[in-house]
């Protein structure tokens, strides 16, 4: 025996050896947030230290591990050790200094979103609790693992869950709770096929024994046995075949009891569990003293006596005690069954007063303890209060570095923005410039030739130098460019409002006709002079639309038309119902227009040619008659072909 004990003590070392050897490789090559699996596996090797009881040393690598995991933040890593130093101390019964640890733990855990350590955490805080029987706080702890559980959907971890609020209720009496955690318990695996469904089933079927539904929990028990059976499992099979036993006997079926606790007893040994086998054989005592097979009762309750003082099982020893007062009150040996009585009073008062003494002890340890905890963490809290003022101050550094940058950052967007804003009146600077020299070009060149020549015209007649009869003959020029120059300065008026975004439709309903009719009277004497014909063809249109816009689209179209027309020409209008508008269509028969010209008519750069008999232009017209068409929601097309003629069509809204 002491040879195994020393071959098991050299392989306990080597082990351990192995785990920090381990652990010191693998420590050093960890340096960035990436090497977060190699920190998991250090921690792996951490864990088996003190699982190996090698607590010591596990915990000469609580500091290494902390700063590590600080310097690569990885925060999940700092919740693990800190939950793992918290085992530590609550295996070495250091319960405040375990608190202390497993509160850090949740803290980084919260940060990192890490459900399942939070869960952890609260069932290691409870099982605290249920150590030091504070059962109502160890049920609130475990409540709260649960929702945890519940949120990362894990049904194994969580059904286990289940079966310890179970536990803890039952222990506080409140059945009807702990048959609901039970029940919870059950249905998850169920669902999930767990091995461990036996051991819910035997824990619900002891609470419905306490509550008298001893045919429920037969139910219950049946089906933990055949699942028992089926996973080979001795405990649970030793455990389901006691609690029938009981049930048995509780309903005075005496021969069926004997045949269960006799299994449970089986079972128990091949289990190697002592407790359920000297307590199948107590009760096989209890069946024999209720058949009247005294001596047989008498060895059983024996046997089972000797094994539980050996075990220590206080409670189950008072209750063989009782079972052999039971049995010589029988026999009719009531000055032996006054011994048993004795006995079992001095064992229950000898309980009562160790209970008492070693609650003291506890007491005074744990103050002990407590105190000298105490001290360690106000120390470990000056450390870290050291190390959050150093972080502060790093952290200041940064936020002022940082601020420094963002101002740098705006000053130089300013300056940016400022250089686009300059750019962009330079720009608009430079077209103003532009549509003013254009303005003061056709002024200066195009309005003072038409003015000059009717000033011309006027002062021949004013100094007699022509005669009635030669001023009616050039009367019909002088109307001419009378007329030219009143629509080129209706179109420079218009252009230059359109410059400066100052042209604004107002829309109403009118028939087409009403401004048509008056243009064509307007341009008859022009047309005639040319001999060229005027046709009005369109329908009765009403559209909805800016009237003097249309009739400044209108007056130039035309114009340009007879502009372009040869004696002999015409010019129609005609119009077309579309589904949503009408199409007006100014269409002559004159020279046309060349190809590579089309695109030039509307675009920004103004260009112009002369007409049929020499007539010039600004080349604003139709860039006029563009705008002014867009701006009642509508368009203008141009379809012409060289030599014959040319086809400007417009669209406008029809009237609702």
């Amino acid at each position: 025996m002491k040879k195994n004990y020393f071959l098991l003590l050299i392989f306990m070392s080597s082990f351990c050896f192995s785990q920090q050897k381990s652990l010191d490789s693998i420590i050093p090559t960890i340096k960035t947030r990436k090497d977060t699996l190699a920190f998991d596996n250090a921690m792996g090797y951490f864990k088996q230290l003190w699982i190996q009881e090698d607590y010591e040393l596990a915990l000469s690598y609580e500091d290494k591990l902390l700063k590590l995991s600080r310097k690569i933040k990885y925060d999940r890593g700092i919740g693990d050790v800190y939950n793992q130093i918290g085992n530590v101390y609550n295996l070495t019964d250091q319960y405040i200094k375990a608190f202390h640890n497993y509160d850090k733990a949740a803290i980084y855990y919260k940060i990192s979103n890490h459900l399942r350590g939070l869960a952890i955490i609260n069932n290691n805080k409870s099982t605290i609790e249920q150590k030091q029987g504070n059962l109502e706080n160890a049920i609130n702890y475990l409540l709260e693992a649960n929702l945890y559980f519940v949120r990362v959907n894990d049904s194994l971890v969580l059904s286990s869950t289940y079966n310890n609020i179970g536990n803890v209720y039952s222990g506080l009496g409140d059945f009807e709770l702990a048959k609901e955690y039970y029940l919870k318990s059950i249905n998850l695996k169920r669902k999930s096929k767990s091995k461990k469904l036996g051991a819910s089933l035997n824990n619900l079927a002891l609470l419905y024994i306490d509550l008298k539904k001893l045919d429920s929990a037969k139910v219950l028990i049946q089906e933990s046995l055949s699942i028992n059976k089926n996973d080979n499992n001795a405990l649970g099979i030793a455990s389901a075949y006691n609690r029938l036993g009981l049930i048995a006997l509780i309903y005075k079926d005496y021969k069926k009891s004997k045949k269960y606790y006799d299994s449970s007893y089986i079972a128990a040994k091949k289990s190697k569990n002592d407790r359920i086998l000297a307590n199948s054989t107590q009760q096989l005592g209890l069946v024999a003293i209720r058949t009247k097979k005294y001596k047989e009762a008498e060895n059983l309750l024996r046997t089972a006596r000797k094994e539980l003082i050996k075990l220590k099982q206080q409670p189950l020893l008072l209750t063989n005690y009782e079972y052999a007062a039971i049995l010589d009150s029988a026999r009719g040996d009531f000055a032996g069954a006054f011994e048993w009585q004795k006995k079992y009073q001095q064992l229950a008062d000898e309980n009562t007063s160790e209970e008492t003494t070693k609650k003291i002890e506890i007491a005074e340890t744990r103050f002990k303890s407590e105190m000298e905890q105490l001290k360690l963490i106000d120390a470990q809290e000056k450390r870290e209060l050291q190390t959050k003022d150093e972080l502060f101050r790093y952290r200041a550094f940064t936020y002022v570095s940082l601020g420094i940058t963002l101002i740098i950052l705006i000053f130089m967007a300013y300056i940016a923005k400022s250089r686009r804003e300059r750019k962009r009146y330079v720009k608009q600077l430079d077209e103003s410039n532009q549509v003013k020299n254009k303005l003061f070009s056709i002024i200066s060149h195009d309005l003072k030739n038409e003015i000059h020549g009717l000033d011309g015209s006027l002062n021949l007649l004013k100094d007699n130098a022509i005669s009635t009869e030669e001023f009616k003959e050039i009367v019909p020029l002088l109307a001419n460019r009378t007329h030219q120059t009143s629509i080129l300065l209706n179109n420079l008026l218009n252009w230059s409002k359109s410059q400066m975004k100052e042209l604004n439709a107002k829309p109403t309903v009118f028939n087409i006709n009403e401004i048509i009719n008056s243009k064509f009277t307007f341009f008859t004497p022009k047309a005639d002079l040319k001999d060229i014909k005027l046709m009005n063809k369109l329908d009765a249109t009403m559209v909805f639309a800016d009237k003097d816009m249309f009739a400044i689209v209108s007056q130039n179209l035309i114009a340009n038309a007879i502009k372009f027309c040869n004696p002999g020409d015409s010019i129609t209008l005609s119009s077309s119902e579309k589904e949503e508008h009408y199409e007006i269509c100014f269409e002559d028969t004159g020279v046309g227009i060349e190809a590579e010209n089309l695109d030039k008519l509307f675009a920004e750069d103004t260009f112009t040619t002369t007409g049929t008999q020499q007539e010039t232009g600004t080349g604003l017209g139709l860039r006029i008659c563009k705008e002014l068409v867009e701006l009642n929601n509508g368009d203008i097309m141009v379809k012409s072909a060289l030599g014959q003629g040319s086809t400007f069509c417009i669209t406008l809204p029809k009237a609702s």
